[in-house]
């Protein structure tokens, strides 16, 4: 990083003109990656390189690339203009803004057209969305980004298409359920409720409907978090005999489980349940009382 410290390149606003925040995006984060890290560390490096410092991170996890940039979690507010000041971006590349040219475009614009600072590891200096010259090769790298999207968005359908002639289920169960096996490494032959985790979920219920005004999903949340529960993100590489990451429940994540309708053993695609050919009604992979959360 030229010899600058980070404790020196990341520090807060101060109004020097040079006050970046750092962009940072993630769709699936795994105990095993490393990208979080490595575009932290060209963050760093691009913003040095340019004698900038970093006043914080919009880290954005678990958030797919086809997002626009305005509506994501932790960037769309900085974009909206509803957080504090600051005199542009810093990326570790131009897909981390966005995956497809529509909203890189848009990002880019915005920066320039409020005389913000775009920087991204690997290009020299900030973007000049000015020049034709670069103008032309930021989008095209962001043409290229989309390309990627569009191609790992057709795998996806491929798969989708093949595990569910197959007449298996695709993706994860719900929390409160687990896959069945009668092969070791062979196809899924049912699904279950989970009896611990089943449990748990079922007490969180009770708890709040017993008392809506006193006990809330923050509070159970947090409950749960005290009493060691696993959360949804390891609860499901422990019972597949990996190690947990440690991770919390989260209030949201909770809320969502509680009002999915996985939860209630539908069949899903697409978040919403997947209605019968014949008679238009909601569909089960099995029983009421046990239905697997099944994604189609």
């Amino acid at each position: 990083m030229h010899g600058t410290t980070p404790h020196a390149i990341e520090r807060p606003y101060d109004g020097c003109g040079k006050c970046l925040l750092g962009v940072r995006r993630l769709s699936r984060v795994k105990l095993a990656t490393s990208s979080p890290e490595w575009q932290r560390e060209n963050g760093l490096t691009a913003a040095a390189s340019i004698g900038a410092h970093i006043i914080g991170w919009a880290d954005d996890w678990e958030v797919s690339g086809a997002t626009n940039p305005v509506t994501r979690p932790s960037l769309g507010p900085w974009l909206r203009d509803e957080r504090g000041p600051y005199d542009g971006l810093v990326a570790a590349a131009v897909d981390r803004l966005g995956r497809n040219v529509v909203d890189c475009l848009n990002t880019g614009y915005k920066m320039r057209d409020e005389k913000k600072m775009l920087v991204t590891y690997g290009h020299g200096g900030a973007w000049d969305l000015d020049d034709s010259a670069d103008e032309n090769r930021f989008t095209m790298e962001a043409w290229g980004a989309q390309m990627e999207l569009r191609a790992i968005q057709r795998r996806n359908r491929d798969a989708t298409v093949k595990t569910r002639a197959a007449g298996r289920p695709k993706g994860k169960p719900s929390y409160d359920f687990h896959y069945v096996r009668k092969a070791m490494g062979g196809k899924i032959d049912q699904v279950e409720l989970h009896p611990h985790a089943s449990e748990v979920l079922r007490e969180v219920a009770r708890r709040i409907l017993a008392d809506p005004d006193n006990v809330t999903c923050s509070s159970e949340a947090a409950r749960l978090n005290r009493a060691g529960e696993l959360s949804p993100a390891d609860h499901p590489a422990v019972m597949y005999g990996k190690s947990a990451g440690g991770r919390p429940w989260s209030p949201q994540s909770l809320k969502s489980i509680l009002l999915s309708e996985a939860t209630l053993g539908y069949l899903m695609h697409r978040n919403k349940p997947v209605l019968g050919s014949g008679d238009g009604q909601q569909s089960r992979v099995r029983s009421s009382s046990a239905g697997p959360p099944a994604q189609a």
